[in-house]
């Protein structure tokens, strides 16, 4: 293998591991913020946590809960943590962490189940309606902007949006009850 070849592995590498790290690193923070009183211990916790992810990535199996692999090594880290530590009264013991860590793994799936209805509801909106959420959420276009590009009033884009979002939430709720998740 060439170097050109191996720096190209790196980079893609390099790419999922961020592709799945950007959207859940802050779940497993507050998963280690749930356990650990003092902010900074947390923060070393997941600095080492994204260490050892980072090294053993190759073992992820992609398709499975990242961020919950993610808190699987986090837990193990805080014990860790927990063993070293002097000041270890303060700190929950593994029990709890333990039950900790499968809660946090039942809110993560609920929250999948909500964004995967949600990614359903949307994709039943028409351009028009995704437009307009686009130039709101990933623009960050004022109502009083949104109404100037696109031309109507701006009561007429509150009161769009206002509906846009009436439609998602029955949707997400219908999807959900059918899953049995609410």
């Amino acid at each position: 293998m060439t170097e050109q070849d191996n720096n190209r592995d790196n980079n893609q590498r390099t790419g999922r591991f961020m592709q799945q790290l950007v959207p859940n690193q802050s779940r497993i923070m507050g998963f280690i913020l749930s356990v650990m009183p003092n902010k900074v211990d947390a923060e070393d916790i997941l600095q080492d946590v994204l260490t050892e992810m980072w090294n053993k990535f190759d073992h992820f199996t992609p398709g499975t809960n990242f961020a919950a692999w993610g808190c699987t090594i986090a837990k193990y880290k805080i014990i860790e943590f927990r063993r070293k530590s002097k000041d270890s009264r303060m700190l929950f013991n593994d029990d709890l962490i333990r039950i900790l860590e499968q809660e946090s793994h039942r809110k993560m799936n609920i929250e999948n189940e909500y964004t995967d209805a949600l990614e359903q509801c949307v994709q039943k909106l028409t351009a028009k309606e995704i437009s307009l959420l686009k130039r709101r959420y990933e623009n960050n276009l004022t109502f009083k902007e949104i109404a100037s590009q696109v031309g109507i009033s701006l009561q007429g884009v509150h009161k769009a949006i206002s509906n846009i979002h009436a439609r998602l939430v029955r949707c997400i709720r219908c999807n959900l009850n059918e899953k049995g998740t609410v």
